[in-house]
């Protein structure tokens, strides 16, 4: 899921990059009790009737669901902010602060978007600058990604600014 936030000028503009989570996390934790409750409730009554093996393997299927639960909230918690000043673009990426920040040159970078190997494979975001290149919104749905890439094509690179587009020799992110 993409966000924009925009301010009265490009300088105030950012893009909030975050997967598309259906729960929250209360609501995991409320499902996961409640499947404990029910499960452990089963297994200690086939445990009572002497089918003692089942108990064990609830508490490892228990264990694996919890851990699985809490690895996709934990997915689902990931942002990516996309703050576009006048001469830089930074990325930040975190689960409830920034944990890793990434700054380019807003007029030296390219947004590019590889077209998949083949229809199996997602398409995949860049900024890059010289050498360096960075992957965006890897968790993006290809219509959301497409999206993005058409619009930060349209603010960063060296005739972004001033409304001519992308200078000749450099391509603007391919549209898939």
């Amino acid at each position: 899921m993409v966000a924009v936030h925009e301010g009265p000028t490009v300088e105030g503009m950012h893009f909030v990059l975050r997967p598309d989570f259906g729960g929250h996390w209360r609501q995991t934790v409320w499902l996961y009790l409640s499947l404990v409750v029910t499960s452990l409730a089963v297994a200690l009554f086939f445990t009572a009737l002497g089918f003692w093996p089942v108990l064990p393997f609830a508490g490892l299927e228990l264990t694996a669901l919890g851990a699985a639960l809490y690895v996709s909230a934990r997915r689902g918690a990931v942002r990516e902010v996309i703050r576009i000043s006048e001469t830089a673009v930074t990325v930040e990426r975190g689960l409830h602060r920034p944990e890793t920040r990434h700054s380019f040159d807003r007029y030296w970078s390219v947004v590019e978007l590889s077209r998949p190997r083949s229809e199996w494979y997602a398409s995949r975001l860049f900024i890059r600058s010289g050498t360096r290149a960075l992957e965006l919104g890897e968790f993006l749905q290809d219509g959301e990604r497409r999206e993005l890439a058409r619009e930060l094509t349209q603010i960063i690179g060296p005739m972004a600014a001033a409304g001519g587009g992308a200078p000749a020799g450099i391509q603007p992110a391919a549209q898939a």
